[in-house]
């Protein structure tokens, strides 16, 4: 709000000093021109926050030349970008403990709130002075024989007065001359004939909405001026007398005291100025009809328009280029992997590159798997280590994964390359998978060949790679899965973003039930994402899961079959975060999310944390996503030369952190025990995001690939998000400023994609593979946003990220919505769309 009001006090402050030039070097001179002029320019400024980027001037780009692009495929991935700056610490710093710091100020907040309550002072002052005075004229008595004007007697006014269509008089009137009492009535019965008690009231209105605003103290002092020198013409053509009239508003100066509300003939502040210019005046102002004043108001409306407006603009379908998409050879999926089931849904891959071992679980990125000297292979997953056992010349036909301190059976699944055996039916592989809890994947018969296609996307050819395995695009695999009959039941579906997954075979009529469900979200969540307001039970189902997860049993009769499953496997560690975050002392609502998720925030006994609900049409809890915050500790980052110093330490507040890679090259990152020495390394691709859960105050080290030290990260407040930077390795101390500006082209790239998705057509290639997978996956959703969100009518820039994300407010032609976008050398590299904390 404070952002829309400052951005509508500067446009009419714009369009004020264009009005002002234009009076000035036309030489205007008349105060009924003048009044006019801004009288118009008064209503544009009350009108301004409602009708800014109204008038919009649709320019076209010229086209890019991009490929065309495949369907989506299925991309189970979160990015969240929403980082406070981290701040260095000092070399010979302490990490354990840290001492805690205060509460962190938002300063909107508290802009808000100075700005509510100002202008609640002054409307309350304007509100009492309407009350006093209305209450004074009901008291004041008529005054008989004054035909066209209503005037009363007041023993409460010291001079003449008006108050919307009434004049005041004190009781010294009738002993007044009559010449003094013709240029009184005069004076006072043009204000009533201007209506110029209600223009002013509409100025203070504005003034107590823009008070911030120099330009809107400024408009009310002038009209009222302008108001004055009218009556005073008015008045001194009634009596023909300038002298006289002179003599008489000094004489009314010093008696009167208006109210608030008042319009008083002669002020003590403004007197002197109306008398000299009476005086100098040569002759009196001309009046202004009003079929003038029309053409001067219809004059000042371009203006008006161009103030308000904005600037959009369009590029035009892109122009596909290469071969057409039929002729554009298919690709074969080239990896050597083994698949094992870790449940229903979950599934470990290991792949083989020559020498190199690399492993990917559900959900998570493709990661080195580090082999020690007795065999035992680890993997670096976002929740923890997770070691086992590996004969590396054969293949096992199932491994214990060891992870959360217990051993987990992964049976071995499928393998590729696949073997090849006579072509089977392609019908037997022809129906639906239920690869979500509310997505299908449809697989058909296209001539000789299957088509698949998920839930809200488009059709996607299968490329037969082997007995029942089929790839799409080269780096999808379709791998159906057979049960003790023979028969196809199951699918893996292999995404190489965020790894295998197991779907269930269903029949028509689930799938029916899914597909509808997932129509009526697509239907729900943008006028859900639009008003902000959460579902009804939302806080009161995260508020019981919360109490249910700390005794350590939880209602899984109030959840979705997939939510609960997970539940299931990770209900120690859900239940020991929970009890280290301590007892709930708030819960807020921060809004919903792009999916349709209910956001809140919670403060707990020893931490905070967010989460996002997803409810379903039966009231069970479909889907909930859970990241503590840590603690009110800030955290920071240590120079290299501390690392032996360095030792980790169990903290008592859990919290995720997030890292970005920005280089042009692999980081590794490595958690410190307790000894100092390195554990659980993970390695984050450029232009990669990587995550993890950790407890506050738990550093972790972030190396180049071949080991060096880059920096050292203590999680905490304002470190739950870093951006790893090439251009700050080796200099952490000094580290470089926060852009206060946006980015060259980042405005450009941001309406470029809001008009791909739009359109249902993003452009892939000025994307990371990461950016690229949260489209596909949000697409549906986004678009069905931007189509209830209407044409795109403004974007302007608020500030930039610790991620180095250009954060824009976007107008629409029906909302506004918030997005973070970033971009280097022409690609976007972050994305995110809705409220985030």
């Amino acid at each position: 709000m404070i952002a829309a009001l400052a951005e509508a006090a500067l446009r009419s402050f714009a369009l004020g000093g264009v009005v002002w030039i234009g009076l000035t070097v036309f030489r205007v001179r008349n105060p009924h021109v003048h009044m006019t002029v801004w009288v118009v320019v008064l209503l544009a400024s009350l009108a301004m926050p409602f009708v800014m980027h109204w008038p919009t001037l649709t320019l076209d780009r010229l086209p890019l030349s991009t490929p065309v692009t495949d369907e989506a495929w299925p991309a189970d991935i979160a990015m969240l970008d929403r980082p406070p700056p981290s701040l260095p610490i000092a070399p010979g710093t302490a990490i354990a403990p840290m001492a805690k710091h205060g509460i962190s100020i938002d300063w909107w907040v508290v802009a808000t709130i100075v700005y509510a309550c100002v202008a609640a002072l002054l409307l309350m002052r304007l509100a009492i002075g309407l009350c006093l005075t209305w209450r004074l004229v009901r008291a004041a008595k008529p005054v008989k024989g004054m035909i066209g004007a209503d005037v009363r007697v007041s023993r409460d006014v010291g001079g003449p007065v008006t108050f919307g269509s009434t004049i005041l008089v004190p009781p010294q009137f009738f002993g007044w001359d009559a010449k003094k009492r013709l240029a009184v009535l005069a004076h006072e019965g043009a204000h009533v004939a201007n209506g110029d008690f209600y223009v002013l009231l509409l100025a203070s209105l504005n003034r107590m909405m823009f008070w911030f605003s120099p330009f809107s103290w400024w408009q009310l002092a002038r009209l009222a001026e302008l108001a004055e020198i009218i009556s005073d013409a008015r008045a001194i053509e009634m009596i023909d007398d300038r002298l006289s009239y002179a003599e008489i508003l000094l004489d009314v100066a010093t008696s009167v005291k208006p109210r608030p509300m008042e319009l008083a003939m002669a002020q003590v502040s403004t007197v002197r100025a109306r008398v000299e210019r009476i005086i100098a005046a040569a002759a009196m102002p001309a009046a202004v009809g009003w079929r003038k004043r029309l053409w001067i108001a219809a004059s000042i409306v371009p203006v008006v328009i161009v103030s308000a407006g904005m600037i959009a603009y369009r590029t035009p379908d892109p122009v596909p280029s290469g071969a057409d998409l039929g002729l554009v050879p298919a690709e074969h999926y080239h990896p050597s992997v083994n698949f094992y089931a870790m449940g229903p849904a979950s599934v470990f891959a290991v792949f083989r590159e020559g020498d190199k071992l690399s492993g990917q679980l559900t959900g998570q990125r493709r990661q080195p798997l580090a082999v020690a000297g007795d065999g035992t292979v680890s993997y670096a997953a976002s929740f923890g280590e997770i070691t086992f056992p590996i004969d590396l010349q054969h293949r096992s036909s199932e491994l214990t994964l060891h992870m959360h301190g217990r051993d987990v059976r992964a049976v071995h699944v499928a393998a590729m390359p696949a073997p090849t055996t006579d072509p089977a039916s392609l019908d037997q592989y022809v129906g639906w998978y239920r690869i979500a809890p509310n997505r299908v994947l449809t697989v058909r018969r296209d001539g000789e060949g299957l088509q698949v296609q998920e839930t809200g996307r488009g059709r996607s050819l299968a490329l037969p790679e082997g007995t029942d395995a089929f790839s799409v695009r080269g780096d999808h695999l379709l791998i159906f899965l057979r049960d003790e009959q023979a028969s196809v039941s199951r699918v893996l579906v292999q995404n190489a973003a965020s790894g295998a997954r197991l779907a269930s075979r269903i029949d028509a009529a689930q799938a029916q039930a899914v597909e509808a469900d997932f129509a009526r979200r697509l239907a729900e969540v943008p006028d859900r994402f639009r008003e902000q307001v959460p579902a009804a039970g939302s806080k009161e189902m995260i508020l019981k899961g919360i109490e249910d997860m700390r005794r350590g049993t939880p209602s899984y009769d109030r959840m979705s079959a997939p939510l609960a499953d997970n539940i299931r496997r990770r209900l120690d560690e859900l239940r020991a975060t929970f009890a280290a975050l301590g007892a709930v002392e708030s819960i807020f609502f921060r809004g919903v999310g792009p999916g349709g998720y209910d956001i809140y925030g919670a403060k707990f006994e020893n931490g905070t944390a967010e989460f996002r609900l997803l409810i379903e049409p039966d009231g069970k809890a479909g889907d909930v996503i859970f990241r503590p915050d840590g603690n009110d500790e800030l955290g920071g980052i240590v120079p290299c030369s501390e690392e032996a110093g360095v030792r980790g330490r169990a903290g008592t507040s859990p919290i995720r952190i997030m890292l970005y890679n920005e280089t042009d090259d692999d980081i590794q990152v490595f958690n410190l025990d307790a000894n100092g020495e390195r554990k659980a390394q993970s390695v984050v691709r450029s232009d990669m995001t990587w995550v993890t859960l950790t407890t506050v105050n738990n550093p972790w080290v972030i190396a180049d690939k071949s080991g060096k030290c880059v920096e050292i990260l203590v999680p905490g407040r304002q470190t739950r998000f870093h951006n790893v930077e090439a251009a700050n390795v080796g200099t952490l101390l000094g580290r470089a400023a926060r852009r206060a500006v946006p980015i060259a082209n980042g405005e450009a790239m941001l309406r470029q994609y809001i008009e791909g998705v739009g359109k249902g057509r993003p452009d892939y290639d000025h994307m990371t593979t990461e950016v690229a997978d949260i489209t596909r996956a949000q697409l549906p959703f986004d678009q069905a946003i931007l189509a209830r969100l209407g044409a795109l009518r403004a974007v302007s820039f608020r500030g930039v990220t610790a991620l180095d994300s250009d954060i824009y407010l976007a107008q629409f032609a029906n909302g506004s919505a918030e997005w973070r976008i970033g971009v280097r050398n022409g690609t976007i590299t972050k994305i995110a769309l809705g409220p985030n904390f």
